[in-house]
C-alpha cells in the first residue's frame, strides 16, 4: 500500500480504473457530479483533500478533482486532455462537458455511458455530444444501445418507444 495514492471518493483506483467498462464508467461518475451541479462546481476551491470532503457544500468538486487524477490512467493516449480538464475544475459546468467530450466519444461503443448520457440529454451539451455519436438520431441509438444490451442477455424494451 505504500506508494499507491488513496482516492477517497471513488470506487477506483489505478489498476481498477483501466479494466473493462472502468473509463465509461468514470466518466459516468464524472458527468454525474457536473450534470448536478447548476452553474460551477464550487465557488470555493481547497487544493487539499481529505476524506468526507463530499459532505461540504463543495463536495462535488472534490469528487471530480479526485476522478480527474484518473482520467489520464483511463484514458493515456487523451492525458494532455485530461490535464486541461484538470486544470479547468473552475469554469462553468459547460465548458467542462466540452472537454469531456474527447473521452466520451473514445468510450462511445458503451452501452451504459451512452444510455447514461440518453437520460440527461436536457442539457444541451449532452444532446450536443449524442448527435456527434449518432447523426442517424436517437431513434437509431436507442436501437443500437437494445441491441448491445441484448448481445449481453438484457432486454430492455420499456424505454424505447
Amino acid at each position: 500500500m505504500i506508494g499507491q495514492q488513496l482516492f477517497f471518493h471513488s470506487p477506483f483506483s489505478a489498476i481498477t480504473v483501466v479494466k473493462g467498462e472502468g473509463p465509461a464508467l468514470l466518466l459516468q461518475f464524472i458527468l454525474r457530479e457536473i450534470l448536478r451541479s447548476e452553474d460551477h462546481l464550487s465557488e470555493g476551491w481547497t487544493p487539499q483533500m481529505a476524506p468526507f470532503d463530499w459532505a461540504w457544500k463543495q463536495g462535488s468538486l472534490h469528487k471530480v478533482q479526485e476522478y480527474a487524477k484518473l482520467l489520464p490512467v483511463a484514458f493515456p493516449k487523451l492525458a494532455t486532455k485530461a490535464a486541461k480538464f484538470s486544470k479547468k475544475l473552475q469554469a462553468p459546468c459547460q465548458e467542462l462537458l466540452l472537454l469531456l467530450e474527447p473521452f466520451i466519444l473514445t468510450c462511445r461503443k458503451s452501452e451504459n455511458l451512452l444510455y447514461f448520457l440518453l437520460r440527461h440529454q436536457k442539457s444541451p451539451s449532452i444532446k450536443l455530444i449524442l448527435d456527434k455519436i449518432c447523426p442517424e438520431g436517437l431513434d437509431k441509438l436507442k436501437m443500437d444501445i437494445v441491441l448491445q444490451y441484448q448481445k449481453r442477455g438484457f432486454y430492455p424494451s420499456k424505454w424505447i418507444s
